[in-house]
């Protein structure tokens, strides 16, 4: 609802000090929305999750069995 507030919270505030800006005036709302939802959607950050999700991935079956002992 408020394009500033995603830049503020993300730790850019020269971007929401010209969102606030741009939010303003009426005719570059528009503009300042499609910013903030270009800026909070980084491809890159998706793309390094999903390489770390595949390096680091656990596969229950693949380890070794669990030995007990037998009461006697």
């Amino acid at each position: 609802m408020v394009p500033c507030v995603s830049f503020f919270s993300a730790g850019r505030s020269v971007a929401g000090i010209v969102t606030l800006l741009m939010q303003l005036s009426l005719i570059f709302w528009p503009a300042a929305a499609i910013w903030a939802r270009r800026a909070g959607n980084n491809p890159d950050v998706d793309r390094k999750l999903a390489e770390f999700a595949e390096v680091h991935k656990v596969d229950p079956y693949m380890q070794p069995a669990k030995k007990f002992r037998r009461a006697v």
